[in-house]
């Protein structure tokens, strides 16, 4: 009986990481916030447990690909966030070069319409 309790926390943290990974795949944050908990709690049982050092390592693998996976999604996230921004703030001005090489400014006017009475 003692094997399998050793194996309960490893296989529990092995079913959350496939969790996390899912909810990385799919953007759902909601579901990683509330996995957060858990897992720091799983992650500290398995340290305590006398788990065999392959399983450890097959879990720290499937740990460091979640954290990768993350990072990535945290970094298109913050890109999209700049190209928002960058969008959001662009002016409404164009800049070309006339004919003698001298930058110029071309405002873009709004478009309006005067109907005839």
């Amino acid at each position: 009986m003692a094997l399998l309790d050793t194996f309960r926390p490893v296989s529990a943290l092995s079913k959350l990481l496939d969790k996390e990974r899912e909810a990385i795949l799919k953007s759902d944050f909601e579901t990683l916030q509330s996995l957060a908990k858990p897992k720091e709690k799983l992650v500290s049982l398995v340290a305590r447990s006398r788990t065999p050092a392959s399983r450890l390592t097959a879990l720290q693998k499937r740990l460091e690909h979640n954290k990768r996976l993350l990072l990535a999604s945290a970094k298109g996230i913050h890109a999209a966030r700049e190209n928002l921004v960058a969008i959001s703030s662009a002016s409404n001005d164009f800049t070309t070069y006339g004919p003698e090489g001298v930058m110029t400014q071309l405002s873009c006017k709004p478009l309006t319409i005067k109907k005839k009475s």
